[in-house]
């Protein structure tokens, strides 16, 4: 059964899950707020757990970690889809954006605080806060919430 479903702006590309996220996160890099225009709001789930239709364009640059980021993307509107980091295998980053409904999601742990805009604030959902990209912690967590799953 579906869960959560989304796309991108034109149509063409379209996602679905039967899955609830391992991990909702904030991301604040400027990176993530170049690509976003302000942060980078998203959910972790295991690569298989997500199904994707539709052409896709590829993005590779540096992430956080120093190690290879893929963006996937709608090749007509520009939308992202999802990422992949090198660094955490196995996992897609879906941006919330690309929800046909969102608003489920709140984020639970937000990184690279040191570069978050002054005016951007926590609506209490934040359960933890780092000032790097958090990694070690990012992995625990989703580590733990695969295990769950079982």
């Amino acid at each position: 059964m579906i869960k959560h479903q989304g796309g991108c702006y034109c149509g063409k590309v379209r996602f679905t899950t039967e899955y609830d996220p391992l991990l909702v996160y904030q991301c604040n890099c400027k990176r993530c707020r170049r690509l976003m225009s302000t942060v980078n709001v998203g959910t972790f789930f295991g690569a298989p757990e997500v199904e994707v239709t539709g052409d896709l364009k590829e993005y590779v640059t540096p992430g956080g970690s120093g190690m290879p980021f893929h963006y996937f993307f709608c090749p007509e509107c520009g939308t992202r889809i999802y990422g992949e980091a090198e660094a955490i295998e196995g996992v897609r980053m879906v941006p919330i954006g690309a929800y046909d409904d969102p608003t489920p999601f709140e984020p639970k742990l937000e990184v690279f605080t040191e570069l978050k805009l002054n005016w951007i604030r926590d609506n209490g959902c934040i359960q933890a806060s780092f000032e790097g990209m958090g990694l070690a912690e990012r992995i625990e967590a989703l580590m733990e919430n695969l295990d769950q799953r079982g």
